[in-house]
């Protein structure tokens, strides 16, 4: 049965566009306060926006042109210089920001460890891990419980035992830390960067980490002593890591890679889950019909102890609602591209050195590719609803050969967490509560997400 819209008391939470593109010193003020507030209107019902002068800058919305970028013409469309030094570590590279063969080597080493075969096995620690965020969220005994930071453990508890299998301690209170004080201090827009600084040039919010250098040393030493104790049994995501390598020329990651690559699995291997199924319980908890089916759902999943855990290919209508959770707040709402040639997107001249500017966050709510943009509605994720959308109109993992690498285990792992949750716990809204989405480096409930909590 389709989901009825009527039952909504509101639509669901967005952000408020601006009438126009913002000049230089309102940009700069958008972008410490939220990134999504630089997109104007027009952005969510013309396929392109074009401005500046000299290079100029594009905001594309059109999804054949979207392609171009995505897989036609990939190569000329590197990371903007603000978004590599936004997502470059400390020293070295490591998979998001590596080009060309350092790239391609780095991505071909590490797919191995997110094939079906592999993902299959990592079911069961999933499981566990939302049986704990629903043990932690009925121990509290409250009427209203933050669910978000009860999400962020469980999906950290998962990428730290898949990563480790609890053979090397790490800190996750540390890790969490760290992760928080690279979005305050380094993942934002600086003025030097609106200015055109080279990278080189320290920016303030740099200065500040602390925590920076603590997770490097603290991954360095897991490292080094998993090499000298050896792999367990079966193996874990560290020990593939560490006998991985390139199978065309046989390279092997060196330290500093190796120490960066595993930091950006435990940072992106839990951030992107957690905030999907935090959005999906504040769209159910908006929307009760759609709760309930989830839920009965979830329960006819549910495979001996419902505590160990639930199967993961009977929630596709979890599924439907993570994938629509995804549309209305993609984790990766707003990206950038720099041209390194002169190209045409979408009928217009780029022209090389242009910024390309791509507001997933506006393509999935754009008037002229999805019915009714703003609404809730999980069916139009249903088993040939996607018929005549262009596969580039729903990017939550972007696409091409950069798509996101762990797409498919995020994606399995929200299922089992939401459903295991929604088994166990019926979700509405306090009085008066409404969260604020809100971008930095990724697209979260700057108000956490308060709910309540019954259990059923």
């Amino acid at each position: 049965m389709a989901f009825d819209q009527r039952e909504s008391r509101t639509q669901p939470v967005g952000v408020t566009a601006p009438k126009e593109p913002l000049g230089f010193w309102a940009s700069y003020r958008a972008v410490r306060r939220n990134v999504l507030e630089l997109i104007p209107e027009q952005a969510y019902r013309q396929p392109v926006l074009t401005g500046g002068r000299r290079k100029g800058w594009m905001m594309l919305m059109d999804p054949p042109a979207l392609e171009r970028v995505f897989r036609g013409n990939v190569a000329n469309y590197p990371k903007s210089p603000v978004a590599r030094r936004l997502m470059t570590p400390r020293e070295g590279e490591n998979l998001i920001i590596a080009e060309g063969q350092s790239w391609r080597w780095q991505r071909r080493t590490m797919s191995p460890m997110f094939q079906p075969k592999a993902l299959k096995a990592m079911s069961p620690v999933m499981s566990v891990a939302g049986a704990s965020a629903a043990d932690r969220i009925g121990a509290q005994d409250a009427e209203v419980v933050d669910v978000y930071p009860e999400v962020i453990a469980a999906t950290c508890d998962v990428i730290c035992d898949l990563a480790l299998s609890g053979r090397d301690a790490i800190n996750r209170a540390a890790l969490t830390n760290a992760i928080e004080g690279y979005l305050r201090n380094i993942a934002r827009v600086s003025l030097l960067d609106l200015l055109g600084a080279p990278s080189w040039v320290p920016r303030p919010g740099t200065l500040l980490n602390r925590d920076g250098p603590h997770m490097d040393r603290m991954t360095d030493e897991i490292i080094a002593a998993r090499r000298a104790r050896g792999p367990s049994d079966p193996p874990d995501i560290l020990d593939m890591m560490l006998a991985a390598n390139d199978p065309e020329t046989g390279a092997e990651m060196d330290p500093v890679t190796m120490r960066n690559n595993l930091l950006g699995l435990l940072f992106a291997g839990h951030e992107t889950t957690a905030l999907a199924i935090t959005w999906s319980l504040y769209l159910l908890a908006l929307h009760q019909g759609a709760q309930d089916r989830a839920r009965d759902e979830a329960q006819a999943a549910i495979t001996g102890d419902p505590e160990a855990e639930i199967d993961p290919a009977k929630l596709g209508y979890a599924r439907q609602v993570i994938e629509e959770a995804l549309r209305l707040y993609p984790p990766a709402g707003f990206l950038t591209r720099t041209a390194l040639e002169a190209d045409e997107l979408a009928g217009h001249e780029v022209k090389a050195g242009a910024t390309v500017i791509l507001p997933i966050y506006a393509v999935h709510r754009h008037q002229l590719l999805w019915e009714r943009p703003e609404s809730f509605d999980p069916d139009r994720f249903a088993p040939g609803a996607a018929e005549g959308r262009h596969r580039s109109a729903f990017l939550p993992f972007g696409a091409g050969p950069r798509i996101c690498m762990g797409w498919a285990f995020a994606m399995m792992e929200a299922q089992i967490i939401l459903g295991t949750l929604l088994a166990r716990f019926r979700f509405t809204l306090p009085d008066g509560f409404q969260p604020v989405p809100r971008m930095w480096f990724t697209l979260r409930p700057g108000t956490g997400m308060p709910l309540r909590v019954e259990r059923v």
